[in-house]
Parts: structure tokens; sequence; C-alpha cells
């Protein structure tokens, strides 16, 4: 494997693991109730999505352990 091809790989790794997929279980004021990978999360939101139950949303941590929920695919 070249250098190039492997630092590629781990940086699609390092972004993958940013990134999870959750559902929708509820809100609570301005912040969205997730099922990720069989455990529930409460958190932020942006400003821009407004959630309904059963949307599966995509979530970022930009910062590792401040998770965020971004919102819906269209």
């Amino acid at each position: 494997m070249r250098i190039a091809e492997a630092v590629a790989r781990i940086v699609d790794q390092a972004l993958a693991a940013r990134r999870k997929v959750g559902t929708v279980t509820g809100v609570s004021g301005s912040r969205v109730i997730v099922s990720v990978q069989g455990g529930s999360l409460t958190l932020p939101r942006l400003a821009s999505y407004t959630p309904t139950t059963g949307d599966i949303v995509h979530i970022d941590a930009t910062v590792p352990g401040a998770w965020l929920v971004l919102g819906k695919s269209a």
C-alpha cells in the first residue's frame, strides 16, 4: 500500500468516527433524545433543525465528547 493510500484511509476512519446516525425518540426543550447504537443520548441540535420523532439524524462530534445533532437528510 502506498503512503498516500494509507494516509487517506486513516483520515477516512477518523472522520467516520466523528459521525454517527441515530433515530429521534423524543424532544426535551431545545435538546433531542436520540437512539444511537443501542443507547440513548440527549443532545443539542442546530437551531435550523426542527426534530420529529422517528427522524433518522446525522450526529457530529467536531470536538471529542461534544456531540451535536446536525439534522436529517433531505
